[in-house]
């Protein structure tokens, strides 16, 4: 559930400290733009005096005495002068408004990378059941699409507080100058302006929440369709895709443009407004007796001033429609930050030393929401050097194991421990030890080089490290081949490359680091029995130097291991060598494929 802080307080505690006060040098330069806006349009006054009155020369005029100090010139050469005074301050204005816009720019796109990179990183450093339980589409979305719409609610809030001061500037000049009219004039717009953003804002609102869900559910599709194209081709299911993409982007769209449309109304509401306020402003200023001479220098500043101030109040309005629109896409970001922000960073810490046994305890754990616990009271050793494969039917807690021994995922009841260290204790360092092997290898649109050394910067990568791992793999020969060796393009999820190829690639990645324990979670379940036996060759090769842990889904995979582990509902029923244990699961008739 978002938090019921208003708007301004949500994004004010998604800024930084440094940002916190960019903002507020920023809202100083904002107060100086407005100074600026004011003066400009305060010189209408004197300028159309100048052209206009006749009797502004005369000793009785107001200007008599700023006159005589400049040594009495000629009305023409006041008019000169003063209009080149006024170009030297609109110039002012511009360049200096051309700064603010700067700044308000390199404030805005600066926070868009900040509020993306601090997604992303909390979303790296969230244990792994967080990521299990969330939905990818989501997560993506989060960082890119959904932060870029966030950058133009902050764009949109500054030039509503831009606008806000400038409002504010010119009014207090209409009173200053003409207190009556500016009543009417600031009091049709303000009023109007109040009427027409309060009549709209719920549904504003109602619209950005449709656009929120049906853009959330827009990516899920997309991602669904492009990630499993296979399936889709084969089962004839693109029409289904598109169709669910396509009914989806509608609603958006069209939420999309109901606020666009409403957005366009307060403008030419107030266009008109303005012009009953200054057709209203002249009939009551000739109904008080002032001729159309002294009319004329008023009336001309209230005219620039509406000028001004109906993009002010058309601006304030749409600020105040884009917030309350995004104001959904607030409240997730602001939770999403929330929650994950107070994840601890686990990167830097040693490597945990293995020299003798891996230890698993009266192990216990449970899924979130689940019913039933996924392991109950699960104890072995491992020895360092050994191989033991893991067995048992679907649901029989292997891949649930295999995560608590790597610290994927943390029991609630017993421990694990390393020569006698708990693993949690020092995550990171146990992971630095381990090279894993999933049944569906990850691969990038990238080198076979980068695709073994993952995530490695390409100045940091040990090429002698790459040959050692791909040897161990049994790729060199493969790699050999190749025109361009380990430089070789492997595909968007290697899509070049045979899945045993990939798998091997898998191998040589887990063994890049060289680290003494390899754990395959059912690594070859996707692969024909021939080239399963070439991936178990290579995996044999390790025996002894690695202690491998293998969680079996054909008998070929486990024949070679020194222990096997049985695992039955969450529990450990049997522990031996490979024939005793298969003996068992035959009685028992616990599925597991003979070839």
């Amino acid at each position: 559930m978002p938090s019921k802080k208003p708007v301004y307080k949500k994004l004010w505690a998604m800024l930084s400290g440094s940002q916190r006060w960019a903002a507020v040098i920023l809202g100083v330069l904002m107060l100086l733009g407005m100074a600026f806006e004011t003066l400009g349009i305060g010189l209408v006054i004197p300028a159309l005096a100048l052209m206009t009155d006749p009797e502004i020369m005369s000793p009785d005029s107001k200007f008599a005495p700023y006159i005589a100090q400049l040594g009495t010139p000629s009305r023409e050469t006041l008019v000169k002068y003063g209009m080149l005074v006024l170009l030297g301050v609109y110039a002012v204005k511009t360049i200096f408004l051309i700064f603010l816009a700067w700044c308000q720019s390199k404030f805005v796109y600066a926070l868009e990378a900040s509020v993306s990179t601090r997604l992303f990183d909390g979303y790296l450093r969230q244990p792994y059941l967080y990521h299990v339980a969330r939905n990818s589409a989501h997560l993506l979305r989060n960082p890119t699409a959904l932060v870029a719409e966030f950058v133009q609610v902050v764009q949109q809030g500054l030039l509503l507080i831009a606008e806000f001061f400038v409002l504010l500037g010119v009014s207090v000049l209409l009173v200053t100058v003409e207190p009556f009219g500016a009543i009417i004039v600031v009091g049709i717009l303000g009023i109007s302006g109040w009427l027409i953003n309060k009549s709209i804002r719920n549904r504003v609102l109602v619209w950005g929440e449709r656009r929120q869900h049906h853009e959330n559910y827009r990516m899920q599709h997309l991602q669904q369709g492009l990630n499993g194209i296979k399936d889709v081709k084969l089962s004839g299911l693109e029409r289904h895709f598109l169709n669910e993409f396509a009914q989806h982007s509608i609603e958006s769209a069209s939420a999309s443009q109901l606020r666009t449309a409403f957005k366009a109304i307060p403008r030419l509401v107030l266009e008109l407004l303005a012009v009953v306020g200054l057709v209203v402003l002249v009939i009551v200023m000739l109904d008080t007796g002032k001729t159309v001479a002294l009319l004329l220098p008023t009336l001309g500043l209230f005219a620039a001033a509406a000028f001004r101030l109906m993009p002010s109040v058309n601006r304030i309005i749409a600020g105040f429609q884009a917030l309350r629109f995004a104001e959904p896409v607030i409240n997730t970001l602001h939770t999403e930050i929330e929650d994950i922000e107070n994840c601890a960073d686990i990167n830097d810490q040693p490597a945990m030393a293995f020299d003798k046994t891996i230890v698993c305890r009266d192990v216990m754990f449970q899924y979130p929401e689940s019913q039933s616990h996924s392991l109950q009271g699960v104890s072995f050793e491992i020895h360092k050097g050994e191989s033991v494969g893991l067995v048992g039917g679907s649901g029989a807690g292997k891949s649930t194991l295999v995560d608590l021994l790597t610290g994927l995922l943390q029991p609630e009841a017993g421990f694990v421990c390393v020569d006698g260290n708990d693993i949690t204790q020092n995550i990171r360092g146990w992971q630095k030890q381990i090279g894993y092997v999933p049944q569906f290898i990850y691969l990038t649109d990238d080198s076979l080089r980068r695709n073994v050394a993952f995530g490695v910067p390409d100045h940091l990568i040990d090429d002698d490290a790459v040959h050692r791992a791909l040897r161990a793999a049994q790729l060199e020969d493969y790699v050999s081949s190749l025109s361009d060796g380990f430089d070789s393009q492997v595909g968007d999820r290697g899509v070049r490359l045979s899945g045993g190829q990939r798998q091997r690639i898998g191998i040589a990645r887990a063994l890049y680091n060289d680290p003494p324990v390899l754990v395959l979670d059912e690594a070859t379940s996707a692969l024909d029995s021939a080239t399963e036996k070439g991936i178990i060759e290579a995996v044999v090769a390790l025996h002894g130097e690695k202690t491998i842990i293998i969680v079996a889904h054909r008998l070929t995979t486990i024949q070679h291991c020194d222990r096997v582990l049985r695992l039955e509902k969450g529990k450990l029923v049997q522990e031996g060598d490979v024939a005793t244990v298969l003996t068992a699961m035959a009685t028992h008739h616990d599925g597991i494929q003979k070839s």
